[in-house]
């Protein structure tokens, strides 16, 4: 008689801790305007963050790297209707930049409550092979904006607890049209940039089985 370690559905042992099923992700819908404000909010926040004279990523501040991570997780966000699963590698590629590095944009972003993941895990089928066998997968990203850096962005421009001014309605159209072109572009930019990237092949790993007595 043989037992595996672990039962059927969780991770074994060489799936990172905590890892979630893949297949039980849900997404939630991020539009083009959210995107626009997490990115302008972002970099008013992490100017505040610097102290005069400091350097940009010193510690406890959000580099101009991380801010260039932030921005193509949006465009990618935006795009997929708010699926955002890119894996470390493809970041990479993308960015030109060595994987450590994206590490660290995230670890800064994740610090100041803009980005935040979940591990995640595959089922798969080997034939000839028994058993559960599982692989590592992307993480699911979720993009958002803290309250802390709102308020940040808020004090630049006056506050919010006035009330807005009254806009005739055809100007207020024109001019949200005239800001979207003005912000819209350098997505756009991005997206015609990014490079298109292979993603490897991830190694399957199969639960060790465990042998009793008497099997």
């Amino acid at each position: 008689m043989s037992a595996y370690s672990h039962r059927w559905g969780a991770p074994p042992p060489r799936v990172r801790r905590g890892s979630q099923l893949s297949a039980n992700t849900r997404w939630t819908r991020f539009s083009r305007k959210e995107g626009q404000r997490l990115i302008f909010v972002l970099k008013v926040y992490s100017e505040r963050l610097r102290k005069k004279g400091q350097r940009t990523g010193a510690l406890g501040t959000i580099s101009f790297g991380a801010i260039r991570l932030a921005e193509v997780l949006v465009s990618i966000s935006v795009k997929g209707n708010g699926r955002l699963e890119p894996s470390v590698f493809w970041l990479a590629k993308a960015l030109n930049v060595a994987r450590k590095s994206i590490h660290a944009w995230k670890a800064q972003l994740e610090a100041h409550g803009f980005l935040s993941w979940t591990r995640r895990y595959d089922r798969v089928e080997t034939p000839g092979q028994k058993g559960p066998q599982l692989k590592q997968t992307s993480n699911a990203y979720v993009l958002r904006v803290p309250v802390k850096a709102i308020e940040a962005a808020d004090r630049l421009n006056g506050g919010q607890s006035k009330p807005p001014p009254v806009v005739a309605p055809r100007l207020s159209a024109a001019l949200d049209r005239l800001a979207a072109a003005i912000t819209d572009e350098p997505h756009r930019k991005l997206e015609r940039e990014l490079p298109q990237v292979s993603e490897p092949r991830l190694p399957l790993f199969t639960p060790r089985v465990r042998r009793t007595n008497g099997a």
